[in-house]
């Protein structure tokens, strides 16, 4: 049934041809109810004549619609036309894998990038019965945007059989009995001798693309249709050869295990094929590790459901697993289950039972506490927990202690309002002992604090075993006993000043240090063995005795690639006492957008492209910004300008340590910034023409005589410059002093042309992102003097007086150019404005919101402001998160140290 241009069907309206083939011609077409242009597909007459197949045509393409998978060709209708079936599916743009493959294999990225989305759109099908049964280049279809999309599926789902023979290249959709469904040299071997199949029969074929996408060759391609079938059944498969570079290993074996020719040994699902090759999207096309690519989720749907989905996955293969095994069971299994956002802090509890995670909220994209039960039920939000960071269980398991908004908190595993226990600055890790002790780190540098499960006598712990060669206590971990206790001493900079860090042993009651095993990370503990990653970002474990405190034998390793946080030496995994593992295998890189809002939340474009990057801040004349910008090749992290119209970006720093947190002289003319140049680890200020034109020149450098000085700053503290005086002859600074406590950072004031910095303040809180009023005579700051962060305001430069602005908590304040309003950030990221009277005095009114940013979270205490406003304040610059197109699964192995199976 040929269609002309101006044809109507219903109410799609027919423009073009698209193509044609034994399936039916297809159009180009023009929905005029969505005012959309659409696919419309006429089918073979043969299936109007038989009621019985129309019907189940009908069906099947309802099924296949209801999926709403972004790796499987959307179906928006059917219906029928003078006798004819027709079907309307979303329209492509791109071209089909098997025009990619004629011009030659693709470069494994790509394979592993399109192997993902394929398998991830095999698995929603097969979660709802549905099997492709079809799978090959010719019915995948590659877009523009680099999607994967599966077509054509489920047109003809029929038990088949094997009286019908068919050509290598042809395709029969019949669903008649006595015709073989599929594609000669796609089929698995049970499709060609007819015996049932399921969903791992898609898997063969995948496996027969993955081959090919490869090598540019068939894998069972031989000259007849019957030799090729014959190959399926009894040949080996070939070495995968035609490639310019090695196949790594890890991804040969993929491809052959989804080309068993038994089904019991390939991959038992898309969903495990999908992970196997997220891990490998970690590497690139020699096996070298790079900056990973997550692992598409199983359907782009709401946190919730994913969650759900994936915990049902999780326990119906668990059960299948131990009612019908297939062999000896396997003593360590695996499994890969996804999360509602990037999983970035991960806590089993000791029974391995319970999963504690930090994810970005749907809503706010604030760092939120989740736990789930392993293996059934549902992720759920924990509320009142925003902010949060590194989650510990308490010895029953009743209780998960956390730290958000500068507080040490608890909250009770079954839901309830959080409890502040005490207050801390920067902090790295806790842990909750059988003495209802806790020991947490509250800063990154210095030595670990311990405070009772109740909130009282906090109070330094290891301060007398801390000592010079080491810059930090950090990840303390009780062991069983609630006596003894590991943490991580760390040493921060590189070759052998960062080969330094090693994992240590002490007891609340002996205070003293005893070495284990170098290390760079956490330590976990499974009552026999420590888990830690290496120099090389490896999971490894080493057998351990608590009885004696020590470690025997040689390490082994148990995960290649482990996500890592290199600027706190964390990575993301966690073991219980039963030694079950939990890890991603994906490092969280949470990048961001510089985008333009107006005062109601409206976007009003963009500077820039995504990246990992903070501390947006504006010139004075609004015609440039300065920011931080990592570089994820070299992980060089400097400060870079960009034209606030996102004309051109510029690198503004170039020194191989850091150089962040920019800010603008008041006449626009130099930029200051935090700097480790020629340092390993101790921060100072240089001070820069803002032309790029001059050597920069250092303001203060912590440690150095002659170089500036700043009263209380230990070595390896981080001074942070936060804004200029109204002459430009001041910068006020954040130090963060990191001497533990309460504490942890505090302002201080510095001439510019080097000297004594002198503190603003005479207190004992911890204050932070100071910002002088326009007029020079104020500083609005942000301290957790009350136990929460809030935003006030003091003379400047004595320091004298206070006055409270924020309610209910608030953080980064930012001075509207004329002093007649202030900004700042509440703890859910609700940007609040508040009218400010300047001069003699100062006058603030009631804060009112304006609207939600969802800023990208903080992830090192150097990452100080999320958003700029400009001049007028009628506009915001915000550093706005990103939420990734797919997330990172979570990897659960159950007794992870047995031997995988073979």
């Amino acid at each position: 049934m040929a269609l002309i241009s101006g044809a109507k069907l219903g109410p799609y309206e027919i423009q073009a041809p698209l193509g044609a083939g034994g399936m039916g011609e297809v159009y180009r077409a023009r929905d005029s109810r969505l005012s959309r242009d659409v696919a419309l597909k006429i089918l073979p007459a043969s299936l109007a004549r038989d009621p019985e197949r129309l019907h189940r045509f009908e069906q099947e393409s309802r099924a296949v619609a209801a999926l709403n998978h972004p790796s499987i060709l959307a179906i928006y209708d059917v219906g029928q036309s003078d006798g004819s079936p027709w079907l309307v599916t979303e329209l492509l743009e791109g071209e089909s894998l098997r025009d990619l493959l004629d011009r030659g294999p693709l470069p494994q990225r790509k394979v592993i990038q399109y192997g993902v989305q394929i398998a991830d759109g095999l698995a929603a099908a097969h979660d709802k019965g549905i099997i492709h049964r079809d799978l090959k280049p010719e019915n995948l279809f590659i877009t523009r945007d680099g999607r994967a999309k599966i077509l054509d599926f489920g047109l003809a789902k029929v038990a088949p059989s094997a009286d019908t023979i068919l050509d290598p290249d042809l395709t029969s959709n019949a669903t008649s009995a006595g015709v073989v469904m599929g594609t000669a040299g796609y089929m698995a071997p049970e499709q060609v001798r007819g015996d049932p199949v399921d969903a791992r029969t898609d898997l063969f074929a995948l496996g027969a693309v993955l081959y090919e996408m490869l090598s540019g060759q068939r894998v069972f391609r031989r000259d007849t249709a019957a030799e090729t079938m014959t190959a399926v059944l009894r040949d080996d498969v070939p070495e995968i050869t035609g490639t310019a570079v090695q196949i790594p290993p890890a991804l040969d074996r993929i491809v052959r295990r989804c080309l068993e020719k038994d089904p019991a040994h390939r991959f038992q699902s898309a969903r495990d094929l999908s992970f196997a090759m997220g891990v490998l999207s970690g590497t690139d096309s020699s096996g070298r590790q790079t900056v990973p690519v997550a692992v598409a989720p199983a359907a782009r749907k709401s946190w919730l459901r994913i969650a759900l989905l994936a915990l049902a996955f999780f326990a119906v293969a668990a059960l299948a697993w131990f009612l019908h095994p297939v062999g000896p069971a396997p003593a360590r299994m695996e499994f890969a289950i996804s999360v509602p956002g990037e999983a970035n802090d991960t806590m089993l509890s000791s029974d391995g039972r319970l999963l504690a995670y930090v994810a970005p909220d749907e809503t706010t994209a604030a760092p939120m506490l989740f736990i789930q039960q392993v293996g059934a039920g549902a992720a759920t939000e924990l509320p009142g927990t925003e902010g949060s960071s590194y989650p510990f269980f308490s010895p029953d398991d009743r209780w998960i202690a956390f730290f958000a908004n500068g507080k040490l908190q608890k909250i009770p595993v079954a839901g309830g309002p959080p409890q502040m226990l005490t207050t801390v600055s920067f902090p790295r890790g806790g842990t909750w002992g059988a003495r209802n002790v806790i020991i947490y780190s509250p800063d990154p540098s210095g030595p670990l604090w311990k405070v009772n499960a109740d909130g009282t006598n906090a109070s330094v712990l290891t301060g007398k075993i801390f000592d010079s060669d080491i810059d930090s206590h950090r990840w303390p971990l009780f062991l069983p006993d609630g006596n003894h206790f590991l943490f991580l001493g760390a040493k921060f900079g590189s070759g052998d000043q960062s080969s330094a860090s090693a994992i240590i042993l002490s007891s609340l009651d002996n205070l003293e240090k005893k070495v284990l095993v170098h290390a760079k990370s956490n330590v976990a503990f499974d009552a026999g063995h420590l888990f830690y990653l290496d120099e090389k970002e490896t999971l490894r474990a080493i057998s351990f005795s608590p009885s004696t405190g020590t470690v025997t034998g040689d390490s082994r390793v148990i995960a290649d690639v482990v996500g890592f946080q290199p600027s706190v030496y964390y990575g993301v995994f966690t073991v219980s006492l039963n030694s079950t593992l939990v890890y991603t295998a994906h490092t969280s890189y949470t990048t961001s957008q510089l985008t333009w809002f107006d005062r109601s939340g409206k976007s009003q474009g963009i500077i820039g492209e995504p990246a990992l990057q903070s501390n947006p801040t504006l010139s004075p004349d609004g015609s440039r910004v300065a920011l931080d910008i990592t570089d994820l090749k070299s992980n060089n992290l400097d400060v870079w300008l960009e034209d606030a119209k996102g004309a051109t970006n510029t690198r503004f720093t170039f020194d191989p340590a850091e150089e962040t947190d920019p800010i603008w002289s008041r006449d626009g003319k130099e930029v200051a910034y935090r700097s480790l140049a020629g340092q390993s680890t101790t921060s100072g200020i240089d001070v820069k023409d803002a032309a790029g034109l001059t050597a920069a020149k250092p303001v203060i450098r912590i440690g150095i005589p002659g170089e500036g000085a700043v009263p209380q700053a230990n070595v390896g503290s981080d001074i942070i410059p936060n804004s200029w005086s109204a002459d430009d002859k001041l910068i006020l600074c954040s130090l963060q002093n990191f001497s533990g406590g309460s504490r942890g950072s505090e302002l201080f004031v510095a001439p510019v042309s080097g000297g004594r910095a002198t503190p603003l303040l005479q207190d004992t809180a911890s204050e932070t992102n100071g910002q002088i009023s326009p007029d020079g005579k104020w500083a609005a700051y942000a301290s957790n003097e009350t136990g929460a962060w809030e935003i006030y305001v003091t003379t400047f430069p004595a320091g004298t007086g206070k006055w409270q602005v924020s309610r209910g908590g608030g953080g980064e304040p930012r001075w509207r150019a004329d002093g007649k309003e202030m900004f700042y950030l509440s703890p859910t990221g609700m940007l609040i404005a508040v009218p400010v009277t300047l001069g003699d005095t100062f006058a603030s009114g009631a804060p009112a919101p304006l609207f939600q940013v969802r800023g990208r979270a903080p992830i090192s205490s150097t990452d100080l402001f999320t958003y700029d406003v400009t001049r007028d304040g009628q506009r915001f610059l915000v550093n706005e998160y990103l939420k990734p197109p797919h997330n990172a699964p979570l990897v659960i192995i159950q007794n992870a140290l047995a031997e995988p199976p073979k």
